[in-house]
């Protein structure tokens, strides 16, 4: 009978890192509304840390699974002996799964945001940096047709 122990470890190991992964991305998707781009930039450093820690841990992973003479967790599952270790693992494998798709969601969200405020910088440059007649700052006076007297309303006269 093969015992998956330090196997499950990894994949508990994983779980948790993912779910570090996952509060990270709401974080910057926080950071990103507020546009805090000191605190952004701590961000990117946790998740750069983060990410090559799934890294060290997917290369134990298969390290792990290559000793049992199998690549993935599906085939451990379906080879596995024992009822209760079938039910552990089919339970981390979903587990690692809807931390993968709630990782991929926050990520597009991210990405959205992120290409949204581009835009929005990209038309404000191209609002004040096009060449044209009319300008958005102050000039000095170009030979505007004076006011007259006569056409002064009330509120322009002194009283």
């Amino acid at each position: 009978m093969t015992t998956y122990e330090p196997l499950k470890f990894i994949l508990q190991e994983m779980i948790l890192v993912y779910e570090k992964l996952v509060q990270v991305g709401k974080e910057k998707q926080e950071t990103i509304i507020s546009g805090d781009t000191e605190r952004l930039l701590s961000i990117f450093s946790k998740e750069s840390a983060l990410l090559k820690e799934i890294g060290r841990l997917e290369e134990k992973r298969q390290a792990e699974t290559q000793s049992y003479q199998s690549l993935c967790l599906s085939e451990l599952i379906e080879s596995s002996s024992s009822a209760k270790e079938k039910e552990e693992l089919l339970f981390y494998q979903n587990e690692l799964k809807a931390k993968l798709k709630e990782l991929v969601e926050q990520h597009k969200l991210n990405q959205q945001l992120i290409e949204n405020s581009l835009v929005y910088v990209n038309r404000m440059l191209a609002l004040f940096t096009q060449p044209g007649e009319s300008s958005h700052t102050y000039s000095a006076a170009k030979n505007y047709p004076r006011e007259s007297s006569a056409s002064r309303s009330f509120f322009d006269a002194k009283v």
